[in-house]
Formats: structure tokens, C-alpha cells, sequence
């Protein structure tokens, strides 16, 4: 599977959702942020490139990392809309975000690719069914709309890397990660569904 993860809004959990779904799916993560740590399964474009390095371009299996966009695409991002299988749009549940949320979704649908919401690093689910229900508003039932709640798993994924999380199941005093580990698998197990994979 490939899909592509952006958003026109900056801080939404692009990165982090990227990694760990990439860490999921046993593939690399593919991004233009140059503020992600250094891990061998992350390949960093640099900011000057328009396009996807065609060695990267065949790949079966990769997460795209694209943020940052204005009203119009960015060219990397256009590219990885032709090789994906599925778009994710990340979003949190403050009202900038959801309206860049929006703004994302009428750039990328014209793609013709699947597209899934996730509302993301929240705590209170009134607040998330509140930001939910605005989209649905917004978008009617076209986008399915998942959700994955505030945690520190992402930023252990962040630091430790993919063996750290491969083995969390083992690791003493991570009962409680290990617990939003399989929360997390259930969310890119549905991603993966909605791709067709």
C-alpha cells in the first residue's frame, strides 16, 4: 500500500502518524520535513526536489510525508497523489485545524483517491465528537472519520525508533503504551481495508 499523509496546517500529527503506520505496514516513510529524527526507515526529500526520486517511485509500500501547502499543491505532494492508494488529511480539533482540514479535502479530492480523516491528539471526546460532527456538516458521510487520542507513544516511536515499538510488548512499565499500540493497529488495520489492501 501507499498512501500519502498532508495537510495544508502544520502541528496536526502528519509526522507522527506517518512513521508509525510506515513502522505498521513494515515500510519507509517518505517525507519533506526536515525536522523528523534520523531513522534508517525514513528518507528525507530535500526542499529544492519537485518531484519523487523515481527509485522511491516503485516502491510497493511507502508512507508519504507531505505538509505545508498553500491554496495550491505542492508539486512533490501532486506526484505522491498519483502513486497513492489512499489519502490521509490528520487533523486536531481546534477550529483552524478543521477548517485546513476542509481546505485539504477540496485540493486532494479531485485526485480521485480514498480519502480518511483522522481526528487526532485529543483527550476529551465530547470536544472530538464536536469536531467530528463539524466535518461530517461539512462533508456529509463521503470521508470516513477515525480518531487516535493525545498519547506519548508517538513521541517514544519518535526517539526510540521502529525495534523499539516492534518490541514494546516486552518492554517492563509499557503496559498502558502497549495498550494504545493495539488501539493505533486497529485504526491502520482499517486504513489498509479502505485502501483496498
Amino acid at each position: 500500500m501507499r498512501c500519502l499523509i498532508t495537510s495544508m496546517k502544520g502541528g496536526v500529527g502528519k509526522s507522527s502518524i506517518s512513521y508509525n503506520l510506515a513502522v505498521h505496514l513494515g515500510c519507509i516513510c517518505i517525507t519533506n520535513d526536515l525536522t523528523v529524527p534520523q531513522h534508517d526507515d525514513i528518507i528525507q526529500i530535500p526542499t529544492g526536489k519537485n518531484r519523487i526520486p523515481k527509485g522511491l517511485t516503485s516502491l510497493d509500500s511507502a508512507v508519504f510525508d507531505f505538509g505545508a501547502m498553500s491554496t495550491m499543491l505542492d508539486k512533490k505532494i501532486s506526484h505522491a497523489l498519483q502513486l497513492c492508494d489512499l489519502v490521509i488529511i490528520p487533523t486536531r480539533i481546534d477550529a483552524r485545524s478543521l477548517e485546513a482540514t476542509l481546505e485539504t479535502y477540496k485540493l486532494v479530492k479531485e485526485a480521485g483517491k480514498p480519502i480518511v480523516i483522522i481526528i487526532n491528539h485529543f483527550r476529551d471526546w465530547k470536544k472530538h465528537d464536536a469536531a467530528r460532527d463539524h466535518l461530517l456538516s461539512k462533508l456529509g458521510n463521503r470521508v470516513p472519520i477515525l480518531a487516535i487520542r493525545e498519547t506519548t507513544l508517538f513521541d517514544r516511536v519518535s526517539r526510540d525508533g521502529r525495534e523499539w515499538l516492534l518490541n514494546i510488548h516486552n518492554d517492563r512499565g509499557a503496559h498502558m503504551l502497549s495498550r494504545t499500540q493495539r488501539a493505533h493497529e486497529v485504526v491502520y488495520d482499517r486504513i489498509q481495508s479502505m485502501a483496498g489492501v
